[in-house]
């Protein structure tokens, strides 16, 4: 389905697992696992992900805590289930070698490219990123990607202390590129995030990719996309 809009609207993505595929921070965690001979480590690398994404939602305002130390927290639960004594301080280091590993590896969705997301650009009022992930390694991955002067503002959760769904964020982005809720559009693979833009008036579009199982329901409304480039059907 389209979303009617009067002007050339704001859209603003979710960065990982909606333009970048998040099965290589899996991988790249697996492969580190591999390395302290953990068995079955490719399901665990899911748990990992899967687990910190379920926390992420609750660390707020004077709760909030750097992803980099709620990922390392959910390895080292994991670990010490497996009977790891060395639990704690290897959780730390896996965690920072796996997001250093994963950065020189991480690629586009096959629906998401610099050209696209540039042609995109050239057909909406602005592009924003609203992406839950510690400053300094949301960074590393749009450098990598040549994504660093694409976006007319990037907001990650550790620049406002709030994760997604949390309405700061959104509305942090949204200030940062001088846009109004009812004028904008978020695109997020989670439908949890979905619902926060949602609840402060933005328009949402949903492109399911079922690597991570799902925290919440998309809101009444939101478009559901087969393709991300479906995006351009609504602009």
């Amino acid at each position: 389905r389209s979303i009617s809009v009067k002007r050339k609207p704001y859209v603003l993505f979710d960065l990982g697992g909606t333009l970048v595929d998040l099965r290589g921070i899996v991988a790249s965690m697996a492969e580190r696992l591999q390395t302290i001979h953990i068995r079955g480590p490719i399901p665990l690398a899911l748990q990992w992900a899967s687990g910190t994404a379920k926390l992420l939602p609750a660390a707020q305002a004077r709760k909030f805590r750097p992803e980099r130390d709620i990922a390392a927290d959910v390895l080292c639960a994991l670990l010490e289930k497996r009977g790891r004594a060395d639990a704690r301080d290897a959780s730390k280091r896996l965690v920072v070698d796996a997001w250093s590993g994963f950065v020189k590896i991480c690629a586009f969705h096959p629906d998401a490219s610099v050209d696209w997301l540039r042609c995109l650009r050239s057909k909406v009022a602005g592009l924003g990123l609203v992406t839950d992930g510690d400053t300094e390694a949301v960074e590393a991955v749009l450098a990598h990607l040549e994504l660093s002067d694409l976006f007319g503002a990037v907001t990650p959760s550790e620049a406002v202390r709030s994760y997604k769904p949390d309405a700061r964020i959104y509305r942090a982005a949204l200030e940062a590129l001088r846009a109004k809720p009812a004028e904008s559009v978020f695109v997020s693979d989670a439908a949890l995030d979905l619902q926060g833009a949602a609840a402060i008036g933005m328009a949402g579009a949903w492109i399911p990719r079922d690597l991570l199982p799902e925290l919440g329901t998309a809101p009444p409304r939101t478009a559901v996309l087969t393709s991300l480039q479906d995006v351009e059907k609504i602009v």
